[in-house]
């Protein structure tokens, strides 16, 4: 619950209260003064949740480039907290929303639990004279992506255990809007803080915020490969799978955000690499078609030689909580999302489906071609903004 304070004047200064934690603060209220708050707080979350959110799009992130004028830092500083307080409150609407039987789960209550205490730090920011302190809103949105860093694998494991009382199908829109709308807040947080450390001339002048205006694909690619292979070797102790991309005569940019790819990529290579490996062929290259037809467009074949995906397998890979992984071991590998650990979502299905997620939300594509007894294509569609967007001066 929020942190109730008391302040007054004395002596021309204003002083405040805030060594009594507030729980003992809420126990000497009456039920009605107690009922009031709750309700206040439930008006406030219904009335930020009924707020339409446009669709986030390169067109947001180009908006604001360094350097950055006091104006545009005051702007995009408003934007931000009003964005993520919305989506905070979607969420927290559609949790409160879920079943019984599921909003009592302790993992969903916890998450539920996490979405308040997001919602309390963003109304914890002093208006207007806060909005004035970079550094200030930094530490609270920094603390947004610390409090976030096991989210996802808290609800997943909530979602897992009530699969037998409520329909799959009711938990994978649930998971679709979730999933969604947590992306969008974990890309609002990073672009903010990348802007403001950009603004301060600290990182590489290719940046805007978290785009990349020319990300070298193949380089990568190789460093994807690099890792992936990495961990096979850990976990299999097998040789090295060599990757082949071609064209291999020049290294293709894009621009695009560099942590979506590099998040992409692992899932593919990482269903690639062990299906090959399950063959014993892991000698053989796992082969990478690169397509560049204009400025804003790429396209990525990836091919193993992998024995290929039954149909029974094909037609669910796409589905959150389904994964030929029947059991996850207590070393298994980790992988980034962008701003966030998510070291225990390995063998939960999620890869595939947030890998669909977070093309989609950009305009992007990803289909599967497989040929049983053979191996697999994975062709992936990317967007970029427009070379007229990326050029437009605001």
């Amino acid at each position: 619950m929020w942190k109730i304070m008391r302040s007054w004047k004395c002596g021309g200064m204003r002083w405040a209260h805030r060594q009594r934690p507030s729980h003992e603060l809420l126990s000497q209220l009456s039920f009605d003064q107690h009922y009031k708050i709750r309700s206040n707080i439930e008006l406030l979350i219904q009335d930020y949740a009924s707020k339409p959110i446009a669709p986030l799009n390169y067109e947001y992130f180009l908006q604001y480039r360094p350097p950055l004028t006091k104006k545009e830092e005051y702007m995009l500083t408003i934007k931000t907290i009003n964005l993520l307080l919305s989506l905070t409150c979607k969420r927290l609407n559609a949790i409160q929303r879920l079943p019984y039987n599921a909003v009592i789960n302790p993992h969903i209550e916890r998450t539920n639990s996490l979405y308040l205490k997001s919602l309390q730090t963003l109304l914890s920011i002093a208006y207007p004279y806060e909005l004035h302190n970079p550094p200030k809103i930094q530490a609270k949105f920094t603390e947004l992506l610390d409090d976030h860093e096991d989210a996802i694998v808290v609800l997943a494991k909530g979602l897992q255990e009530i699969q037998s009382c409520y329909p799959k199908f009711q938990i994978s829109q649930f998971l679709n809007f979730h999933l969604k709308e947590r992306i969008t807040m974990k890309l609002l947080v990073t672009h903010y803080l990348s802007l403001m450390a950009q603004n301060k001339g600290d990182t590489n002048k290719r940046m805007i915020g978290i785009l990349h205006r020319d990300l070298p694909i193949a380089q990568l690619i190789k460093h994807v490969s690099d890792y992936v292979n990495d961990i096979c070797f850990v976990k299999f102790n097998t040789q090295r799978t060599p990757v082949l991309i071609h064209p291999p005569s020049q290294d293709i940019t894009f621009t695009c955000i560099p942590p979506i790819l590099e998040y992409i990529m692992t899932e593919v290579f990482k269903n690639a690499f062990e299906a090959q490996i399950a063959l014993g062929k892991e000698h053989m290259p796992i082969e990478i078609n690169l397509l560049k037809p204009d400025d804003d467009e790429l396209y990525l074949r990836i091919r193993d030689h992998g024995g290929g995906i039954t149909p029974e397998v094909e037609a669910l890979m796409f589905n959150y909580s389904y994964s030929t992984h029947t059991q996850q071991s207590a070393d298994s590998e980790s992988t980034d999302l962008p701003g966030e650990q998510i070291n225990n979502v390995s063998g939960m299905g999620f890869g595939l489906p947030m890998c669909k997620t977070y093309l989609e939300l950009f305009g992007g594509k990803i289909d599967v071609q497989s040929l049983l007894g053979w191996g697999t294509d994975v062709y992936i569609k990317l967007k970029g903004p427009s070379k007229a967007a990326l050029l437009s001066k605001r």
